[in-house]
């Protein structure tokens, strides 16, 4: 360790190009996997905070909750405790007087069911023209105890409660009842229908017309999230794979540049295995000074985004990603033990 640091404190400018090499290729790969996550999460935060085992869908929806519709004589001696109805639908809402639109998503169930989401803030409805809202909505100038309209229609609704971390198809989404859900479809007094029966507790429900699955399966069928996570992984892994060999590179050349130096040492009685660990130690201190000052570029960036910035930071993300970053660093060295372990102390100092 102690000829590891001297040397690149002897050396300062040749190795202050490789950290920050290093800071900027592992700050990209935190950035861009930072993105992926929050757009990844942002499709489904308000599905997982279900916390439930099983789906019930139409089965012609091809496992898609947004095409499921089910109409009440299918799911109505269905429903049970851990068998909640849910009512899914893309709206636009805004508030009373104003003209600026925000896309949301509707969730309509019962207030009592497992499903409902958990208030930070606020009360749960106590009647039909009355919201629970994602906070997220506040970003957009939407808050506790505002009056909104959904697409255009002249009903307006109140906001009562505030919910966190609620959001599905990337959109805030609004929480009502069933019965608010069916007047906005216009099938309150007819035809009315549900989405989803949504299950917990390993629940198993067989009816005509509808097709039971899992959680995992339903929301990979998301329209667009299956191809989203696909290609941001496969880019991710490619940002590792081409991180890594530039890093490896880099140690590899100044491994090869030091050879003359490397025969003195052996040449002075320094035996190999010292030689060695010097330059792992090198490898670990400069990727562990570039993996910290991305961590911290990281935070400094999130106290800046935007809160509609899609982002979303995960540590248990960047520890895996900080261990892989540091494995291809130090693979740039295994690389280039052969010619270090056969140097020849003459050959080396004669180049």
């Amino acid at each position: 360790m102690y000829l590891a640091i001297k040397e690149i404190l002897k050396n300062k400018l040749r190795y202050s190009l490789i950290l920050t090499t290093i800071f900027l290729i592992a700050f990209m790969v935190f950035f861009m996997t930072s993105l992926a996550l929050g757009l990844v999460r942002n499709n489904r935060a308000a599905v997982d905070n279900w916390q439930a085992t099983g789906i019930v869908l139409s089965d012609y929806a091809n496992d898609n909750l947004t095409a499921s519709f089910i109409p009440e004589k299918n799911y109505k001696d269905q429903v049970s405790e851990d068998a909640a109805p849910l009512g899914y639908m893309f709206a636009v809402t805004n508030l009373v007087n104003d003209s600026e639109k925000e896309n949301i998503s509707i969730f309509a169930q019962d207030w009592n069911s497992f499903i409902s989401p958990s208030l930070i803030e606020g009360h749960y409805p106590e009647s039909d023209n009355e919201f629970v809202v994602d906070q997220s909505l506040e970003n957009y100038g939407i808050k506790l105890g505002d009056a909104v309209q959904l697409n255009g229609s002249e009903n307006s609704y109140t906001i009562v409660g505030l919910t966190k971390g609620n959001k599905f198809f990337t959109e805030p989404v609004v929480f009502t009842n069933l019965t608010s859900y069916w007047i906005l479809q216009g099938t309150l007094n007819a035809g009315r229908s549900i989405s989803a029966l949504v299950l917990k507790n390993d629940v198993q429900l067989s009816a005509d017309g509808l097709s039971q699955l899992t959680i995992q399966n339903m929301i990979a069928h998301i329209p667009g999230y299956t191809p989203q996570v696909n290609v941001f992984s496969g880019m991710i892994l490619a940002m590792i794979i081409i991180s890594g060999l530039i890093i490896g590179i880099f140690i590899y050349i100044i491994t090869i540049q030091k050879l003359g130096l490397y025969g003195i040492m052996r040449a002075q009685g320094i035996q190999v295995k010292t030689i060695v660990w010097s330059l792992f130690c090198q490898i670990i201190l400069l990727a562990g000074f570039g993996i910290g000052l991305a961590l911290l570029a990281i935070v400094a960036v999130i106290l800046v985004l935007p809160a509609t910035f899609v982002f979303y930071s995960s540590w248990l993300a960047y520890l895996g990603l900080s261990l892989g970053i540091c494995l291809m660093a130090l693979l740039g060295g295994v690389i280039s033990l052969p010619r270090l372990l056969k140097v020849d102390p003459i050959t080396a100092i004669a180049e």
